[in-house]
C-alpha cells in the first residue's frame, strides 16, 4: 500500500472513531458540547454523510434548541436518501414535543408511506391522529399498533401496551377507555409504577374503591414513601367508610358525586403529568401575555397569610391568587375578549363570601349546598365561577349558569393560545357539524334530535312525529307495554308506548350510533357537572335525582317543556338520554 493509501485510511479511522464516540456520549450525555464538536470533526471531513446530521440535530434538540434541530431534519429529509424515514421520524417527534399537533399528523403519515412494517410507527400515528381531534380513529389505531406488535414482535409487547396506555392519557381519553388499557400494561409489567398509580385514580373515578385500595397497597410495598400512593389508598378508604356509614352521617356517596371531588382529583392528577394543568397553563401564559394585560394585574399573594382563608377556594382561587392577586378593578377588556371578566383579589373573594354567608336568603344564586367558587367579575353584578367538577362557567343574578370552559385550567391555555402561546391539550373531539336551523325544544335553547323525541311525546303511532322519530332511528325498539322487555337495537333507541301513545324515548349513548347528535353541543364523554350545566344553560331545571345503591347508577332528572329530561351515569359516564311524558307510568 502506498503511503497515501495508508494516510487515507488513517484519516478514515480517525473519522469513524469520533463518530464512534460521538455515539457513545450522546448516548450517556445527550447534551454534552463534544458531541457536537465530534459529530462537526466528521462533517467537516464528509459533509453529505445523512447519519451524522441526525447526530448533531438530536443532540441540538437535547440542547433545547428546536430551530437549528429543525433544520437540521429537514436538510436530512431534502436529500431523499436512505436516512429519510429516519429524519421523518425525527420531524414526528420533534413536532409532538413543541405540541404541533399536525405537523405531526402529517409526518406520521410520510413516515408509513416509506416504512408501514413497524408497529411503533403505527402507535404514532394514532397519538397523533387523538391529538388532532380525531379521536375515535386514533384510539382505534393504537389498539391496531398494540396487535401488530404482538404478531409481530412479541417480545416488545410490554413496551406497546405501556405506550399505548401513555397515549391514551395523553390524548385525555376517559377513563373507561384507559382503564382496561392500563390494567393490560400494569399485567404485562407490573413495573409501570406511574400507569399503574393513573389505574388506582381512574378506578376511583369509576367507584371502584376496593381495587383502587388494593392496588395503591401493592404499589406502596414496593414505594413505602410515594405521597401520590398515599393519596390514593387514602382516599379509597374514605370512600369506603362514606359507602359503610352513609346511612349513620350527613354525608353520602351522591354527596361526593355531585361535587365532581374525584373526578376532579383524577384530571388534576392527569394534567399535572402531561403539563397541561392550571399551574402549567400560568406559566405558559407569562411568556406571552401582553404588556396591557400585564399591567392590569396585582402581585401575587399567600393565602396563608389572610385571615380568612377558609373563604378562599382550592380549585382554582388559590392558583390564581398565587399566581396575581386579582387586576385591578375595571380592567377585564385587557383580556380582549368580549366580556370584560378580571381576576378578582383574594380580599374581594373573602368579602363577597362573608355577604353571602351572613345572609344566604339574599343571595339565593349562591346556594349553601353547592360547591363554587368565584374567580372572575365584570364589575357589574356577573361572575365567572369554578362549580362542580372544576366546570367554569358565567353567573349573572337570577340566570341560570352559562357553561364558559371545562376548567379554570381550560380558559387560561385558550388565553394562551388566543395570545400565540403552546397549546399542549389535544384537540377537542371532532363532531359531525349540525345545521345551523335546527329547531329547538320549545321554550328552551336546547336543540338536537332531542326536539323531535319531545315532539313524539304523547302522540299516536300514526302521527307526523312519531313517523318522523322512526325516520331517525327505524331499528328502534318498539314496547306497547312498559311490562315488555327492552330489545337491544342497531340505533340504541328505545321507544315505550301506553295505550298506543308515546310515553318515554330511552337513548342508550354507548350503542346509539347518533348519540352525540340527541342534544346539540353535549360532550358525551364529559363529566357530570359540565354536561349538568350545559343542559340547565338551555333550559332544563333539576327536578330530582337518586341513585341505585346495587348497582351505581344515578339518574337525574330535569323539568323541560312540560316533560321530563333524564340523564342517567354508570361508573362515572353518562349512559342513557331520555325523555318522557310527566304522567309516564312507573317503569316507562
Amino acid at each position: 500500500m502506498s503511503d497515501f493509501g495508508r494516510v487515507a485510511a488513517d484519516d478514515n479511522d480517525a473519522v469513524e472513531r469520533s463518530l464512534d464516540l460521538a455515539w457513545e456520549l450522546f448516548a450517556a450525555q445527550p447534551a454534552h458540547p463534544r458531541v457536537a464538536e465530534l459529530a462537526l470533526r466528521v462533517l467537516a471531513v464528509q459533509p453529505g454523510r445523512s447519519s451524522v446530521s441526525l447526530l448533531l440535530a438530536n443532540h441540538r434538540e437535547a440542547c433545547g434548541e428546536v430551530a437549528e434541530a429543525r433544520r437540521l431534519y429537514l436538510e436530512v429529509a431534502g436529500r431523499r436518501d436512505g436516512q429519510f424515514v429516519n429524519a421523518a421520524r425525527a420531524l414526528r417527534h420533534l413536532a409532538l414535543a413543541q405540541h404541533e399537533h399536525a405537523e405531526a399528523l402529517r409526518w406520521a403519515r410520510t413516515v408509513l408511506a416509506e416504512d408501514h412494517e413497524e408497529w411503533g410507527d403505527w402507535m404514532e400515528l394514532g397519538f397523533a391522529q387523538a391529538l388532532c381531534g380525531e379521536h375515535d380513529e386514533g384510539w382505534h389505531q393504537l389498539d391496531e399498533a398494540v396487535a401488530l406488535c404482538a404478531r409481530t414482535a412479541p417480545d416488545g409487547l410490554p413496551g406497546a401496551l405501556g405506550k399505548r396506555a401513555a397515549y391514551l392519557l395523553g390524548s385525555f381519553a376517559p377513563p373507561g377507555r384507559f382503564v382496561p388499557a392500563a390494567e393490560e400494561a400494569v399485567r404485562a409489567d407490573a413495573a409501570n409504577s406511574w400507569v399503574a398509580l393513573m389505574l388506582g385514580w381512574s378506578y376511583l373515578v369509576q367507584y371502584r374503591f376496593v381495587d383502587a385500595e388494593q392496588l395503591g397497597l401493592r404499589l406502596l410495598r414496593e414505594n413505602p414513601t410515594e405521597d401520590l400512593l398515599q393519596n390514593l389508598v387514602g382516599t379509597a378508604r374514605t370512600m369506603l367508610r362514606i359507602v359503610e356509614n352513609a346511612h349513620a352521617q350527613a354525608i353520602t356517596l351522591e354527596d361526593i358525586r355531585r361535587t365532581g371531588v374525584i373526578e376532579m382529583g383524577w384530571r388534576q392528577l392527569r394534567d399535572q403529568l402531561l403539563g397541561t394543568d392550571l399551574a402549567s397553563a400560568l406559566a405558559a401564559l407569562d411568556e406571552v401575555m401582553p404588556g396591557g394585560l400585564r399591567t392590569t394585574l396585582r402581585p401575587g399573594t399567600s393565602i396563608a397569610d389572610e385571615p380568612e382563608s377558609d373563604k378562599i377556594g382550592s380549585m382554582a382561587a388559590e392558583d390564581l391568587l398565587a399566581w396575581h392577586d386579582g387586576q385591578q378593578p375595571g380592567s377585564g377588556a385587557a383580556w380582549g375578549l368580549a366580556e370584560p371578566f378580571r381576576l378578582m383579589s383574594a380580599a374581594e373573594i373573602i368579602a363577597m363570601s362573608t355577604e353571602i354567608e351572613a345572609d344566604q336568603a339574599a343571595h339565593p344564586d349562591w346556594p349553601e349546598n353547592e360547591v363554587w367558587e368565584q374567580v372572575m367579575t365584570d364589575d357589574a353584578g356577573a361572575y365567572l365561577v369554578v362549580v362542580a367538577f372544576g366546570a367554569l362557567v358565567k353567573r349573572r343574578p337570577g340566570r341560570p349558569d352559562e357553561p364558559v370552559a371545562a376548567s379554570m385550567a381550560d380558559w387560561i391555555w385558550d388565553r394562551v393560545a388566543g395570545f400565540g402561546g403552546l397549546d399542549p391539550r389535544p384537540a377537542p373531539r371532532k363532531a359531525e357539524a349540525l345545521p345551523d336551523d335546527l329547531p329547538a325544544v320549545p321554550g328552551t335553547t336546547l336543540t338536537g334530535v332531542i326536539s323531535t323525541m319531545y315532539a313524539a311525546l304523547g302522540t299516536s303511532e300514526d302521527s307526523a312525529p312519531y313517523a318522523e322519530l322512526r325516520g331517525l332511528f327505524p331499528d328502534s325498539t318498539v314496547r306497547q307495554s312498559a311490562l315488555d322487555p327492552v330489545v337491544p337495537s342497531t340505533d340504541g333507541v328505545d321507544i315505550a308506548l301506553l295505550d298506543g301513545m308515546v310515553k318515554k324515548v330511552t337513548v342508550e349513548v354507548a350503542h346509539c350510533p347518533a348519540a352525540d347528535r340527541v342534544i346539540s353541543g353535549l360532550d358525551l364523554d364529559g363529566h357530570r357537572g359540565p354536561v349538568d350545566a350545559h343542559v340547565r344553560a338551555h333550559g332544563a331545571l333539576v327536578h330530582n335525582s337518586w341513585e341505585n345503591r346495587a348497582s351505581g347508577e344515578v339518574t337525574v332528572n330535569y323539568d323541560l317543556a312540560a316533560h321530563r329530561l333524564g340523564l342517567q351515569w354508570e361508573n362515572g359516564r353518562l349512559a342513557r338520554i331520555f325523555v318522557s311524558a310527566v304522567s309516564a307510568p312507573p317503569g316507562a
